[in-house]
């Protein structure tokens, strides 16, 4: 069948490739490309305001994650609290640790409203490439594909369980547990792709 309906993006923000990314909410659908361009449109492709920069949501923190858009953008609709995510990472350097990845989370289930901002560093020396994100009932999860600096080589998947209760309030304490995937489980060609919950069921409890 045909598309049910049509619409231009958001174009690429001097960055290739775009890498793109998109969510869609009740009755919004968002969207990113590399280099920090989002733009939030209406289910009719209706843009609901200009295309903006992902770092201006993390101008509050300062640092490079109210100044830096160096890509791998994603963005999320948690279902579950009516709620949007966006991130991406952040950094002064690909090849000498810290490496950011900063996450904003909305305050409502409005799109173009106000948004909680955190910035979590990542472990190690490892760039966090290629994130992906989920929301889980217990948290926000996380997996990337992990270069260590600064010859960048492959070392297997960083995986994240971010605090999504607090991270949902605003609270500023909100941490991470973390862990890391061998290399040996898979090449750096591939994805680990972390568990999301988008259906009318719930996961059983525990999941």
């Amino acid at each position: 069948p045909s598309p049910i309906v049509v619409f231009e993006g958001v174009g690429v923000t001097n960055s290739a490739p775009p890498d793109t990314e998109g969510a869609v909410g009740p009755n919004d659908y968002v969207q990113i490309v590399n280099g920090g361009g989002v733009r939030i449109f209406d289910k009719n492709g209706v843009p609901r305001g200009p295309a903006f920069k992902l770092s201006t949501l993390f101008a509050p923190l300062g640092g490079v994650a109210a100044s830096n858009d160096n890509g791998d953008g994603l963005v999320l609709y948690d279902r579950m609290a009516n709620r949007w995510i966006l991130s991406q990472f952040a950094f002064a350097s690909q090849t000498a640790p810290p490496f950011h990845q900063p996450i904003a989370v909305s305050k409502t289930g409005d799109p173009t409203g106000a948004y909680w901002a955190y910035d979590f560093i990542t472990p190690g020396n490892d760039f966090p490439d290629y994130g992906k994100i989920g929301a889980w009932p217990d948290g926000y999860y996380f997996t990337d594909r992990q270069f260590t600096a600064p010859l960048l080589t492959y070392n297997g998947f960083g995986c994240f369980a971010f605090d999504r209760a607090k991270m949902l309030v605003g609270d500023s304490t909100a941490t991470f547990v973390y862990f890391s995937v061998s290399p040996d489980v898979s090449n750096s060609s591939s994805g680990m792709i972390p568990s999301d919950y988008n259906g009318l069921m719930p996961p059983p409890a525990g999941a």
